[in-house]
């Protein structure tokens, strides 16, 4: 076929020369100053994230909930502070930032990616992928907005596309996975829905048990009264934050809502449009979900469906969607120059893929394009598992193929199973 990934190679090597040498010179150049090297401007965002770990250790959590004193902190200790800090994110948070905390900024921002970075390979790890789409993942625009900013996008899309792979075959590790997801909580929302819809009794009480875990243990080791500050202080700040913000930090959330209020409507209109997406998308995950279907297409299908139900989103989430895509890419022949595929679904999928680098500069310029074009991705991945149904069902249960819908596809769980 003439549109393909394949063909859109020279990414790559844009990509390339940004991590290898622009990105580089960037840092070189934004760290340096009067008094020599000053690494807090490596992953802008990532400071919040240290200083977080470093006054739970000191038995301070309560104080992140201090927004004008967290944001007066952190604009006093990032040079040349700028931008809006506001800590939103539960104590659960904290249990995972807590290794961070001994370690210095460049030491600990380097696990803090790396941790991330390392869970997104595994889950998406595949024995079938040519290095080319192993290029494809590595170079995601999430991937490098994630590094950029110094956020944990990387981590919570690890292990919400773990805990989505690993369901038919280890439902007690999926379980776990998707219980972590709680971290960020705009993306937990449809987890519910999945584990009722799929009817997985022990996937749903490990993710029970996980949550239960994680808020038990913030609440041990940070304070009891921690949940009841984060219940009352946040709803009301993340609520302003939306309401008054504008300019830049609105081309960062490419959610309806966001779109709404970069094109300058109110916080009231962003709602009332993404009702209708986040209603969608919780109908759309049920119907994923209730009976069986091709694991790999259900699992992106579900990734998007997950990034069109908050309004709460942000452009380094989308690293959910690489290791999702990554596999669908790869499973349905879309690396391949010869990919027999219609030409919207290569054109779509890489629209959303090129998502995080190139929504900022549509949106700046009137053009919010984010849930459009996540919504449309959603729709051919969807008509690709509509119109493969027939296959499915005239294949018998004694065939062997299972929910196998397209030819040569890696068994679900192999890229866990395969690192384990």
């Amino acid at each position: 076929m003439f549109i393909s990934f394949a063909r859109l190679q020279v990414y790559f090597v844009i990509a390339l020369l940004l991590v290898a040498v622009v990105y580089p010179i960037y840092l070189f150049g934004s760290v340096m100053d009067f008094d020599g090297f000053d690494l807090r401007r490596v992953g802008a965002d990532f400071y919040q994230f240290l200083l977080a770990s470093r006054m739970a250790v000191a038995g301070k959590a309560a104080q992140l909930y201090d927004f004008e004193w967290f944001y007066g902190e952190v604009q006093r200790n990032v040079a040349g502070g700028s931008g809006f800090y506001a800590w939103v994110h539960p104590p659960s948070l904290l249990v995972f930032l807590v290794p961070l905390s001994g370690l210095t900024y460049l030491q600990a921002y380097s696990l803090w990616m790396g941790m991330g970075g390392l869970l997104s390979v595994v889950v998406g790890f595949s024995r079938k992928a040519p290095i080319r789409a192993f290029a494809f993942f590595i170079f995601a625009p999430a991937t490098l907005v994630n590094v950029f900013y110094g956020q944990f996008g990387m981590l919570a899309g690890g292990f919400l596309y773990g805990g989505l792979r690993l369901m038919n075959r280890h439902p007690a590790i999926a379980g776990v996975l998707l219980g972590c997801v709680s971290i960020k909580p705009e993306l937990f929302m449809l987890i519910p829905i999945i584990l009722i819809a799929h009817r997985s009794i022990i996937a749903l009480c490990a993710c029970v048990a996980t949550v239960a875990f994680l808020i038990d243990a913030s609440a041990v080791f940070f304070g009891s009264g921690l949940w009841w500050i984060y219940l009352e202080a946040v709803p009301s700040l993340l609520s302003a934050v939306m309401d008054q913000g504008e300019g830049s930090f609105l081309y960062l959330i490419p959610s309806a809502f966001g779109a709404m209020r970069s094109l300058g409507f109110s916080a009231t209109a962003g709602y009332l449009v993404q009702l209708p997406f986040t209603l969608i998308a919780f109908v759309v995950t049920f119907w994923l979900f209730v009976r069986e279907r091709e694991p790999v297409a259900r699992n992106l299908a579900v990734t998007l469906c997950v990034l069109l139900a908050t309004p709460f989103l942000f452009l380094w989430d989308y690293a959910v969607l690489s290791p999702a895509l990554y596999l669908y890419a790869t499973r349905t022949g879309l690396f391949d120059d010869d990919a027999q595929s219609p030409y919207m679904e290569p054109i779509l999928l890489f629209a959303v893929y090129l998502l995080p680098l190139i929504n900022i500069a549509l949106a700046a310029h009137g053009f919010p394009v984010g849930p459009i074009f996540t919504a449309l991705a959603l729709v051919v991945v969807v008509v690709r598992m509509v119109n493969s149904a027939p296959l499915q069902n005239s294949i018998g249960p004694d065939d062997g193929q299972g929910d196998n819908l397209l030819p040569d596809e890696p068994e679900e769980g192999e890229g866990l199973d395969a690192a384990r």
